[in-house]
């Protein structure tokens, strides 16, 4: 199996993103596989791997990059069973609650994609888009492209034009 490709961010920007700390060996693991699937869903949505040649990451790399990317894993590493509710009631009182999940597992959000689209575009050395090109030879328009209609004695009721160029 090949070297894995470095993650965007460490065990311990996770941790301070988190608000929790990272210590013990099982944790740890976790933390850093979980930053890993969420490097790699990143790599594979905006198709880089935001290497240089030496197999290190850019730099600098964007901090955008390193937003999502400890997003995903936070989401991942808290709700690694992905839960979508909960309940904690023990008779018909509603103390329970729900969180929102789009799906198991490492994901991206809508709002993720869009940062990871625009950062995309933003280091992107072609330009794209849609536009207008407008070309002349700096000709005017001729009596032949008139908008009025002519009635010619030969062919009444038919307009008369000529093609030119």
């Amino acid at each position: 199996m090949s070297n894995p490709l470095p993650t965007f961010a460490t065990k311990n920007d996770l941790a301070e993103w988190l608000g929790e700390s990272i210590i013990e060996d099982a944790d740890t693991k976790r933390a850093e596989r979980c930053l890993r699937a969420a490097s790699n869903r990143i790599r594979r949505y905006t198709k880089r791997t935001w290497v240089d040649e030496a197999g290190q990451l850019i730099d600098p790399l964007p901090e955008d990059l390193q937003d999502v990317c400890l997003a995903a894993a936070g989401r991942f590493y808290m709700n690694p069973e992905g839960e979508t509710s909960w309940s904690r009631q023990i008779d018909d009182g509603m103390d329970g609650g729900s969180r929102k999940v789009d799906e198991a597992g490492i994901y991206l959000t809508a709002s993720e994609m869009q940062t990871l689209d625009d950062l995309v575009a933003d280091q992107s050395p072609l330009i794209g888009g849609l536009g207008v090109i407008g070309i002349t030879r700096n000709e005017l328009p001729s009596l032949d492209m008139s908008p009025y209609w002519f009635e010619d004695d030969d062919y009444p009721g038919y307009l008369n034009a000529r093609v030119v160029g």
